[in-house]
């Protein structure tokens, strides 16, 4: 990669100057970024910090050449939605066409929409509400001039905004919002303050002044900018792109590899968000924004991009796709042809699920348990549902995608899309180190030998495909209701003499788990089996979570037999479950 031609100049540059760019669209944000993600009191922080002239951390814009009509990176709207002039809702923003000489946001994309969603009076999209509805005070005593920029709260009753001549922030730019500087902010200003003052009243000229003072100390704050300047090559851009990230949450592969995606594909940003959008990924979609907090089988945009390049490649793990190719732009080109395709795949993958009447991606403990399926969907080797649920419960239980799980769903990844069945059956018999069979067996149960994620998909599983009912009589299968696991001798009882001595008083132990609609779980709360079985759990459904018939074994002190009796019959009905499915 070259850098020839590359040079960065550092300087301060205004707020004015940056909102004028703002209004006359000769600043864009490449669709590389995502969106906005700041919560209001980081807004109402930047201003204070703006306005006390505290430093905020620097700007890197990107200023290319290029020629005119052939644009070097595709951009994204700014996450604006400034006010229709005859409703007064917000409309969102659409991306102005770059032309030469314009600059783009490669660091500060949030700091910059935050000045500028208070600056152009923005609101929240279809709604006349402020977004954010950041005030300010224009009163000159220490009370307020301390902090003048706060929010709405209970203790910001009318007579407090009255005493402290609260107005909306947005007011003080209306001049600088319309290019027109002479009129348009003292009318604005006054028509606020009037709200609370009469204009003959001396205190009238004195927010007015306050509003030029706390007007002008945000304009004419000074930002640390870096201009870097370059012939318009996306390789170097994105390079520095990913590493300035690191100042924040630092960048994963995935997120490297959709920025250099928005360089190939064009509207990727836009064709991720629709396919996230899709009902037939209901339950079963990861927010963008949210991919580090969540665990389980979600789609998100790289589990896409993933799939994408493993139907194009036969590779899942980005460094390889990297490595075996002779330049990153040709591999990511490769991925757009197989993106549509992918999408279907993990359709068809999450259908298998849906099927069997799992709610959401919650209860699926790996991703990989949708790309595998999808990379064998996606080269059209189509296996019965039963079989992939199979597969997917059984690795569950033997926790194929624990640890490191990027090579091994790579492996499995490229014995299904050739459609070797008994391959991927093989890889995870040896992963298990089963010889025989992978259906457990009652010491493998007993014993915690199996991952607690698979024995409760196999469990909600049997509760759903048998129509089974929840302890108090919701069926699993009722739509908006969340379902939890249960600790049928609940929690809080394993403290003092009955704490938790070794596995046989976990509980934790699968003997002591089911599956519940949660609003019965929390209706059930910390009561012992003994009071709530007895009056509340009609015998049938009891029959069906598996629980002991002796009721003397619903008792504390019985607590391991309790589990070591259900245990086996669990044993019985996962094991019927797997050979249902035809587990080997």
């Amino acid at each position: 990669m070259s850098t020839k031609g590359l040079s960065i100049a550092a300087s301060p540059v205004k707020v004015r100057d940056l909102v004028s760019k703002r209004r006359l669209d000769q600043i864009h944000v490449p669709d590389l970024q995502r969106g906005f993600v700041w919560d209001k009191q980081r807004v109402r922080e930047l201003f204070d910090s703006l306005y006390r002239s505290y430093p905020v951390g620097s700007l890197l814009l990107w200023k290319p050449t290029w020629k005119a009509g052939e644009t070097p990176v595709n951009v994204r709207p700014w996450d604006l939605c400034e006010p229709d002039q005859s409703t007064g809702k917000g409309v969102r923003a659409q991306p102005a066409k770059p032309s030469p000489g314009d600059v783009f946001v490669l660091d500060g994309q949030q700091r910059l929409t935050s000045l500028f969603r208070v600056i152009f009076d923005c609101r929240e999209p279809d709604s006349t509400k402020p977004d954010p509805p950041l005030l300010v005070s224009l009163s000159r005593s220490a009370e307020w001039a301390e902090a003048p920029f706060l929010y709405r709260s209970r203790n910001l009753r009318r007579e407090r905004e009255r005493e402290g001549l609260v107005v909306q922030a947005s007011v003080l730019f209306a001049g600088v919002r319309r290019g027109d500087s002479n009129g348009e902010e003292s009318k604005a200003v006054r028509s606020a303050i009037q709200a609370w003052l009469n204009p003959n009243d001396d205190a009238f000229y004195s927010a007015l002044d306050r509003a030029n003072e706390l007007r002008n100390a945000i304009l004419n704050a000074e930002v640390g900018c870096y201009e870097l300047t370059t012939e318009a090559e996306d390789e170097n851009v994105i390079e520095i792109f990913g590493r300035l990230n690191q100042q924040a949450v630092r960048l994963t592969p995935a997120d490297l590899a959709a920025a250099r995606l928005t360089g190939k594909m064009r509207d990727f940003r836009t064709r991720a968000k629709t396919a996230l959008r899709s009902p037939n990924l209901k339950g079963f979609v990861q927010p963008e924004g949210t991919e580090r907090a969540a665990q389980g089988g979600f789609v998100d945009t790289d589990l896409i991009v993933r799939t994408a390049m493993c139907i194009a490649k036969g590779i899942v793990k980005y460094g390889d796709a990297e490595k075996f190719e002779p330049s990153k732009d040709q591999l990511y080109t490769k991925v757009e042809p197989h993106w549509d395709g992918a999408v279907s795949a993990l359709h068809q993958a999450v259908k298998v699920f849906r099927d069997a009447a799992i709610p959401d991606g919650s209860w699926l403990p790996y991703r990989y348990l949708l790309l595998v399926p999808a990379a064998a969907y996606g080269r059209g080797h189509d296996r019965p549902s039963d079989e992939w649920l199979g597969w997917a419960i059984a690795a569950s239980l033997w926790g194929l995608y624990s640890g490191s799980a990027e090579t091994k769903a790579q492996a499995d990844a490229r014995l299904a899309l050739d459609g070797r069945w008994n391959d991927l059956w093989q890889s995870l018999k040896n992963h298990a180190k089963r010889h025989e069979t992978l259906i457990p067996d009652e010491e493998d149960i007993s014993a915690g030998l199996v991952h607690e994620s698979g024995f409760l998909l196999a469990l909600l599983t049997i509760l759903a495909r048998n129509d089974q009912r929840s302890f108090l009589g919701h069926r699993f299968q009722a739509a908006n209701r969340p379902l939890h696991v249960h600790h049928i001798f609940p929690r809080a009882g394993f403290r003092g003499e009955f704490a938790a001595r070794d596995a046989a008083h976990s509980p934790d132990r699968l003997g002591n788990l089911t599956v519940l609609e949660a609003g019965e779980n929390e209706s059930l709360g910390e009561s012992d089996p003994i009071e709530y079985l007895t009056t509340r759990v009609k015998p049938d459904i009891r029959d069906a979570h598996q629980i002991p018939k002796d009721t003397a074994l619903w008792k504390r002190e019985r607590y391991t037999d309790f589990c070591q009796q259900r245990e086996e019959h669990l044993t019985t009905v996962v094991r019927d479950l797997l050979k249902s499915l035809g587990v080997p």
